[in-house]
């Protein structure tokens, strides 16, 4: 018999440990759509979205700074970003106002400008925590031609009804990573998250359905509860309970976007008690209620 080697080496043959970040690309919604109207004051979503219209005449505008879509640009929003979008020439008042249809077949983009209409695609997405604390801001990308290429098979998907296929989502996912990988080092948040609170916040995302005590978290930890409630808020910016009922309002608020759930269904599935203590806590935490967050959805 030939000489043979070690498992170990057949595995890894380095004894160095790495451990990597975690990025789970959690896609929401793909659409390409074509807009009359998109006249929005605040478009602030718990979850990551990234825009491209190839027809100009739409802008949004993000602490004062003027954002204009294009055929050359992509657009990437970090959640909770507030901005306000604008599609008409002249829009003297504050009311809001979203009209449009998916985009079809038969339509042609260099028809649009003439009918003071855009095509929009959009994009909604999350990377989990702590990902998704990033900073706020909108981050404009020069499209290059991995890019374009990315862009033109996606919009061709939404038109034919493919996107949901699995080549299509490792597209979809393939342009966002190729979006996420251009963004400043300023558009993350500071500072490494302690690997005990990671743990926590993992389990978190898994059982937040269910009532989770500040023993249950700290004894994943192997810590007392107080000093790991120190930490935690530490770490996260807010209490262990704060931040489990604020992730409960944000999946609420992806499945009023994403789903034509009833307020019932959603209040079981995000795990409140009922649909009164659903309101009760959403408008707490979002200063609205969940019918009030329903009416402004239309595209988004």
């Amino acid at each position: 018999m030939g000489k043979r080697i070690s498992e170990q080496l057949k595995h890894d043959p380095s004894d160095a440990q790495q451990h990597f970040k975690e990025v789970n690309i959690r896609l929401f919604c793909c659409r390409y759509w074509i807009l009359d109207e998109w006249e929005c004051n605040d478009l602030s979503v718990p979850f990551w979205r990234i825009y491209h219209n190839a027809v100009s005449g739409s802008t949004i505008t993000y602490s004062g700074q003027r954002f204009e879509l294009n055929e050359n640009v992509i657009l990437i929003i970090p959640p909770n970003t507030a901005f306000a979008s604008r599609l008409k020439q002249r829009h003297h008042n504050e009311d809001e106002s979203i009209k449009g249809r998916k985009f079809r077949a038969d339509d042609d983009t260099a028809r649009l400008q003439a009918m003071h209409q855009v095509d929009h695609l959009f994009i909604h997405f999350s990377l989990g925590y702590p990902l998704d604390l990033a900073n706020t801001g909108i981050i404009q990308l020069r499209i290059n031609d991995t890019t374009r290429a990315l862009l033109d098979s996606i919009k061709h998907a939404c038109i034919e009804d493919r996107i949901t296929s699995y080549q299509e989502c490792l597209r979809t996912k393939m342009l966002v990573s190729n979006c996420l990988m251009q963004l400043p080092e300023s558009a993350w948040a500071s500072g490494n998250t302690d690997h005990r609170i990671l743990k926590a916040i993992k389990y978190i995302e898994q059982h937040f359905q269910a009532g989770i005590s500040n023993e249950e978290l700290a004894g994943l930890a192997n810590m007392a509860t107080n000093s790991f409630a120190r930490l935690f808020k530490s770490c996260t910016g807010m209490p262990m309970q704060q931040y489990i009922l604020r992730l409960k309002v944000q999946s609420a608020c992806n499945l009023l976007h994403h789903t034509q759930k009833s307020f019932d269904e959603i209040s079981f599935e995000c795990g409140f008690s009922d649909r009164h203590h659903f309101s009760k806590i959403f408008k707490k935490v979002l200063k609205m209620n969940p019918s009030s967050y329903k009416r402004q959805l239309a595209l988004s």
